[in-house]
C-alpha cells in the first residue's frame, strides 16, 4: 500500500497523499520502499515526491509497538545537507512533531503551497488528539500565521537559569512537572521540526537566553540510543562550540523501544521527570 502512495504522489503532484500507519512501527513492514524509494528517489532518479506518512509514536505505558516509529531511523535517513544552514530544502526527507492544532495544519498547507515537493514524516501519538492543552485559537490559523519550527518559552530571559530542548507530546508532560514543582526558571523550547533542522531558529533561542542560563538540556523519552539525541547532539555542539554544553536527560540506551510491564513504565516516568525537574533544584 505505501508502494502504491508513493507511485501516486509521484504522478499526481498536485493531490495530497497521506499514508497513516495504525501505530508507528507499522511501517515496518515497508522499510524497503521507504529505504529504496521515498528517502532517496530525487537524488538517485530525479523525482520528486510529496507523499505524507503520519507515524502514531509515545511513550504513553502501552507496551512497545505503541512507542517504536524509530525516530533516529528516519533522523538518520534525512541527512542530506544538515549541516548547510543556507540549503533547508535540500534535505530529503522532512521529519516533524507538530504539537498544535495549528502547527499541523500549516505544515499540511505548507507540503502543497510550496513549488517543491518533499516527503514528509509526522510523528506524534494518538493522546494528542484530545490533550486538553494541545488546542489552537483561530487567530492561530489566520493568514498571518505559518508553521513555526520552534516554539518559545513565556519565560524571561532575565529569570531564566535552564533550558530544556525538546520535541513532541513530551512538552506537555514537561509543562506539568514544571509547575508541580512550582520551577520559576527553566524555559522550555519546543523544535517542532528536526529535519530540516532550524538552525537559525534555534540559534535565537541561545542567544537569547546565554546571558542567564547556566544549564542547558536535551530531553526526550526514548531511550538514549533511539530517539533524536544522536542527531541533535553534533549540530547542538555545533551551535555551541562545545560538546559539553548540552546535558542529555531520557532513558537509558536499551536494545527494545518500550517496557511492556506497566510497573516498570511508571518507574521510569517518575526517573524521567525527576531527572528534568529535581525536587531540589531549588536548593
Amino acid at each position: 500500500m505505501l508502494g502504491f502512495e508513493y507511485g501516486y504522489s509521484i504522478n499526481d503532484p498536485f493531490s495530497l497523499v497521506i499514508w497513516e500507519a495504525q501505530f508507528g512501527d507499522f511501517y515496518n513492514g515497508a522499510q524497503m520502499v521507504i529505504d529504496q524509494f521515498i528517502s532517496g528517489s530525487e537524488l538517485k532518479w530525479l523525482r520528486q515526491t510529496g507523499l505524507v506518512l503520519l507515524l502514531p509514536h509515545g511513550f504513553d505505558g502501552t507496551g512497545p509497538e505503541h512507542s517504536s516509529a524509530h525516530t533516529e531511523r528516519w533522523l538518520q535517513l534525512a541527512s542530506t545537507n544538515v549541516w548547510d544552514r543556507s540549503r533547508p530544502s535540500e534535505t530529503n526527507l522532512q521529519v516533524a512533531f507538530p504539537t498544535t492544532p495549528a502547527n499541523y495544519f500549516h505544515l499540511l498547507r505548507r507540503q502543497m503551497k510550496r513549488a517543491y515537493r518533499k516527503p514528509l514524516v509526522v510523528i506524534g501519538p494518538k493522546t494528542l488528539l484530545r490533550h486538553s492543552s494541545a488546542v489552537s485559537s483561530l487567530d492561530d490559523l489566520s493568514e498571518n500565521t505559518h508553521f513555526l519550527p520552534v516554539i518559545s518559552d513565556t519565560i524571561s530571559p532575565q529569570e531564566a537559569k535552564r533550558v530544556i530542548f525538546c520535541s513532541g507530546k513530551v512538552y506537555y508532560e514537561l509543562v506539568a512537572r514544571r509547575n508541580q514543582v512550582d520551577d520559576q526558571f527553566t524555559a522550555i523550547i519546543r523544535i517542532e521540526e528536526l529535519s530540516p533542522f532550524p538552525f537559525h531558529e534555534v540559534e535565537a533561542e541561545i542567544n537569547k537566553y546565554k546571558g542567564s542560563v547556566e544549564e542547558w538540556i536535551w530531553f526526550q523519552e526514548e531511550h538514549q540510543n533511539m530517539g533524536a539525541w544522536s542527531y541533535v547532539a553534533p549540530l547542538f555542539a555545533d551551535l555551541f562550540n562545545s560538546w559539553e554544553t548540552l546535558k542529555y536527560v531520557g532513558r537509558k540506551a536499551a536494545g527494545v523501544t518500550a517496557t511492556g510491564v506497566s510497573k516498570w513504565h511508571q518507574k521510569e516516568v517518575t526517573e524521567l521527570f525527576e531527572a528534568a525537574f529535581p525536587t531540589n533544584l531549588k536548593e
